[in-house]
Formats: C-alpha cells, structure tokens, sequence
C-alpha cells in the first residue's frame, strides 16, 4: 500500500508539456518545487474530479486510481509487481504521484490509470505508461563532499554522522560498505546501529548513520555487556567504501576516511544560558552570531533556531553553519531596526550526542516524571536600539 497523507494542492503549476486536451494525458513530469521526477494523470473532467473528492473523503486510497510499480519489460500488468512508496496531490483536473525517493535511473518502471472504480462513462479507459529514466554517463564522479560532526574531535557518546555525496545514491550497499574502523586499522565490531531501513533524505544525497544507541546509553544491556562503542584517547575512523552505488550505477569514485580523535562524553542537556550573542549594528546586515560551548547537530541547527520580531513577525534571513558546528549565524535579508528581537530555540534541537534543550540523552529515568516532559520552545530576547 502506498504510504503518505493526500494532499490538496491547486496552486501547483501543470508541467509545460501537459497541454490542455480533450482526453486524459498520463506522463512522467517534473515540477521545481519539488526535489523528485513525478508521474501525473492530466486533463481530467470536472465530473470526475469530483467523484474523486468525494472518494478520498470517504476513505478510498488514491492508488486504486493511479498506480505506481517496478516494471519488466513484458510484465503483465498485476498485483506481482512491487510497488513504489510516495504520496499524492490532487490538482484542479490531474492527480499526480510524487516518490518517497528519486526513480532510479535504469529502472523500469509502470504507471497505471484506472477510472473503473468511478463509473464514469467519458472515462472507461485503463490508461499505462512504461518509463524509465537513462543513466546519466556524462555526470561527474560520485564523491563523498561533506560529513558531520566536521570536527576531527568528537565526544566518546557521539550519536550520529551525517555523509553527504555528490549524486544521488542507491539502496542497499550501507551495511556492507559503512564501518568504523578502530585503533588498529579494523572494523570495530558493534558499533553502527544498522537500521531495518537506511536513513536516507529525499534526494538520496545525505545518509545518516547511527552509532548503536544501547551502547551509548549506560546501564541498558549492550552498555553493560559490550561497554560504550568508543574509547576516550583513542583514534578512529569513519570509512566510506569505493562499493556505494549511485543512481547511474557508478561506484563511489574513491573510498573516503575521515578520521577523529575521541574525548570525553558530553552527558548534559544544552544549556541556552551559557551561549555567547554577538548582536549586529542598527541599519546594518551584520550578521547575529551565535557560538555554542560544544558542537550541535547539523541538521538540526539549520532549521530550529529562528529570529522574530516584537510583534511576533518571523525575520527572514540566510543562516551558516561553521567552526565545527559551533558557530551560528544570521545574516537578515533586509537592514536590522531598532526594537526587540527573539531567538526561538526549539526544543528539539540536539547536540551531536543526543543532548536536547530538555534533557541529556543519557539521563537516569525516574518514572511519571521523563514520559511526559515540557515541549515548549525556549527564548532568548536581545534589543537593538
């Protein structure tokens, strides 16, 4: 079954090349707003958009309409074809597919169009369109470009990595091709928490890997058996083998390292209190700087810091990360005025070991208390005047 919220979206533009005509029009299309190529039933009859609404409102799943598969060449059409996970938008006169994850290049593909269910007599026709996207031989080599935590020092609870590549990837090559090698050069055994599914974002550019959170959380069973995954002093490294695929079939073009020292846990929640605020000139666009007193997450930061006004208006603006996730910045898209500001930190926002504004990750658990904790956000208000 298709997984995924229906959505109703009637700002969302027709692709150039889904022309108005007299009979439905099902194409693979792209939009810029969205990351992904999509697949989408265009110029549907008033009529039957409105059976549709009311299908959808009673329940009915959008796939019984438009179907997604995994074809063969030749495959008949049936319920022996895998499905591919994403969701939907019902347009003004269209329905349109949008995958989880990108249609991998080479892949065959089968989308299907199905007005039966509705009754409908303009509409009698099985529509099917077989697809596939070519791989791209002329794209440059696949590379690792970023990794975070970026410092070459990380804490001995260190929870998660972000690996970012230059091209989309495939599935199914992390466990194999993702270790963490020890002192000696060695895979070190039972580190990585290996996930039924791999943690992927939408584009297929950016991995996260998790180091086993048993082990991380002292008193659990693999913490007291096997001890925590890192060592205080010692070195290791992150290794990326040569074996990751991208979505053009091509090997990672050289398998990546990063190195790093480990020193002592970080076992505190974040404390907002002790973060140093350089506040920008009246009239400038200076940036508003934050730096922290240990490494945040990554991908948390780029999102659950936010700047508003006195009247509650939310300042727009570019942000940077950098110094090791240490450091944040906010440049303003217009001149800073005078007044009161507020930096709204949100309580999810994490340390690279977990640690929240709330709580530490590795905090004793003490019943009826930690089940049901504060979710409020938390403030800091400066003036410029």
């Amino acid at each position: 079954m298709v997984a995924g919220p229906t959505l109703t979206t009637p700002g969302v533009a027709r692709p150039v090349d889904a022309q108005v005509t007299h009979q439905p029009l099902l194409m693979v299309d792209s939009d810029p707003g969205q990351p992904v190529m999509a697949v989408g039933i265009y110029s549907l009859d008033a009529a039957f958009m409105a059976s549709v609404g009311r299908y959808v409102q009673g329940g009915g799943l959008l796939q019984s309409v438009l179907r997604i598969a995994v074809g063969q060449t030749g495959a008949l059409i049936g319920d022996s074809l895998p499905d591919v996970f994403g969701r939907y938008q019902v347009l003004e006169d269209a329905i349109r597919f949008i995958p989880h994850f990108p249609f991998e290049r080479g892949l065959s593909y089968r989308a299907s169009f199905d007005p039966r269910p509705f009754s409908c007599p303009e509409l009698s026709q099985v529509l099917t369109l077989e697809f596939s996207l070519p791989k791209d031989q002329d794209a440059l080599p696949t590379e690792v470009t970023r990794v975070f935590p970026s410092s070459d020092y990380l804490p001995e609870n260190v929870l998660r990595f972000y690996v970012h590549f230059s091209n989309s990837m495939e599935r199914g090559r992390v466990e194999a091709e993702v270790s963490i090698l020890g002192p000696d050069g060695e895979p070190a055994p039972d580190v990585l928490y290996r996930a039924p599914v791999e943690l992927w974002d939408g584009s297929m550019k950016c991995l996260t890997i998790l180091l086993d959170p048993g082990r991380l959380k002292r008193g659990v069973g693999p913490n007291r058996e096997l001890g925590p995954p890192l060592k205080v002093g010692q070195e290791y490294t992150l290794a990326i083998g040569s074996g990751m695929i991208d979505l053009s079939g091509r090997r990672l073009h050289n398998t990546f390292h990063k190195r790093f020292r480990v020193t002592e846990a970080i076992r505190e929640h974040i404390a907002v209190d002790r973060w140093e605020i350089v506040t920008p000139v009246i009239g400038s666009r200076e940036p508003l700087v934050l730096t922290f007193p240990s490494p945040l997450d990554w991908a948390l930061l780029s999102h659950t810091i936010t700047i508003v006004a006195a009247d509650e208006g939310l300042i727009e603006g570019r942000t940077v990360i950098d110094q090791g996730e240490r450091r944040w910045s906010f440049t303003p898209a217009l001149p800073w005025a005078a007044g009161s500001y507020h930096i709204r930190v949100a309580s999810t926002l994490e340390d690279v070991c977990g640690n929240s504004v709330l709580a530490a990750f590795d905090r004793p658990l003490r019943p009826g208390r930690d089940l049901a904790y504060e979710v409020a956000n938390r403030s800091i208000s400066f003036q410029l005047a």
